[in-house]
């Protein structure tokens, strides 16, 4: 005689197995924590910053690269 299951804990296991899956996925996607995002938004726009001190303003105001 085969050995009986409960429905539900197959059920609840299938889910919490996708849900592993899924972390997984998200991890790899926005594994980058705040601290570091920020960190390369702030050097990013030190950078930016720096490329406007660079650029020549012409005599009527505008920006000339």
């Amino acid at each position: 005689m085969s050995e009986i299951i409960n429905l539900n804990k197959v059920r609840k296991a299938k889910a919490k197995t996708e849900k592993r899956k899924k972390a997984v996925e998200n991890r790899i996607i926005f594994g980058t924590s705040t601290k570091i995002r920020k960190a390369e938004i702030e050097k990013v726009a030190k950078e930016s910053k720096k490329l406007d001190q660079r650029l020549l303003n012409t005599t009527d105001g505008n920006k000339k690269e």
